[in-house]
């Protein structure tokens, strides 16, 4: 009886052991999970403020690229192209897309 009661009450100690290491391991899965998700937002919120910087310099460049004045400068100096004489008809045409 006295055996007994000493294998019930191991068994009992050993499955209160099981559950505390359970909830234990669990918890610090969870924190482990919390941290690691935190380094990636950090990454994540780095790499958008780059992309907005980059796009801000693009978008930047871009206004410059179709600026009237540059349009105007290529055409005059680097094109060759003259402004129209004062009797002079221009017509344009626009180009017919085949898809």
């Amino acid at each position: 009886m006295n055996v007994r009661k000493r294998s019930r009450s191991a068994l009992r100690l050993a499955v209160l052991a099981f559950f505390i290491f359970l909830v234990l391991f669990i918890y610090s899965s969870l924190n482990l999970m919390n941290v690691d998700l935190g380094y990636r937002q950090h990454e994540l919120l780095r790499t958008e403020a780059e992309l907005r910087l980059e796009i801000d310099a693009l978008r930047a460049r871009r206004a410059g690229l179709l600026s009237l004045e540059r349009t105007e400068r290529i055409a005059l100096q680097e094109l060759g192209y003259q402004y129209p004489a004062a009797g002079q008809i221009i017509k344009v045409v626009e180009a017919v897309r085949e898809r």
